[in-house]
């Protein structure tokens, strides 16, 4: 993964310079808000490590050739790095079967109910499992698979990562998954409510 991130576009939260697509969220939008809590700072890096458009084709692909009882690598998107820190955010989305064994929390980290989306959250990961009806020539495919989406979180890395923090985490992966999802057009809507995360 270093290789790819090391060949990303880079611009600076802080700065005029607008990073375009998903991983530019503005600063007064809720994504972007979200972002600022989860790295406790305005200033900051992003990464944008494949373009939006690629980025799309990459995971229908994916979806198209998955095997049946296994997931796909993961796409990766973005990275957010604080100014003058060597830790980051990164964002990956995978597709991972429908039906799986469920895991033991104590293993897993603490599940979650993000508005009716299955999440999982430890001090430094947080996951999604969103259902993703594509249509068309990818409805069954994509009804046989939930997207995956993770949120990589070395920012934390020894802070005492409390259970409002990990809410924060899931709403801010909430957020950046639903761009994804309106961008891969699922038809039926997986995140149009407001993120509300609660102990599952």
């Amino acid at each position: 993964m270093a290789l790819v991130l090391a060949a990303s576009a880079c611009s600076s939260g802080g700065s005029d310079t607008r990073v375009e697509g998903m991983c530019g969220q503005p600063a007064d939008s809720d994504a972007g808000t979200s972002l600022r809590h989860v790295l406790g700072t305005d200033d900051f890096k992003t990464n944008v490590i494949m373009s939006d458009r690629r980025f799309v084709a990459e995971l229908k692909e994916d979806v198209q050739e998955r095997r049946e009882k296994s997931g796909t690598a993961p796409a990766y998107l973005c990275t957010f790095l604080p100014e003058d820190s060597d830790e980051r955010v990164v964002l990956g989305f995978a597709w991972a079967p429908a039906e799986e064994p469920g895991e033991d929390p104590a293993q897993a980290g603490s599940l979650y109910d993000v508005s009716g989306v299955r999440g999982e959250s430890q001090d430094l990961a947080s996951e999604l499992r969103v259902p993703c009806d594509l249509g068309g020539e990818l409805s069954e495919p994509s009804r046989k698979a939930v997207l995956r989406a993770d949120a990589t979180l070395t920012v934390n890395r020894g802070k005492d990562v409390d259970q409002e923090m990990k809410a924060r985490q899931l709403t801010f992966l909430y957020l950046m998954t639903r761009e994804v999802t309106e961008a891969l057009g699922c038809e039926n809507k997986p995140l149009a409510k407001d993120p509300v995360v609660k102990a599952s």
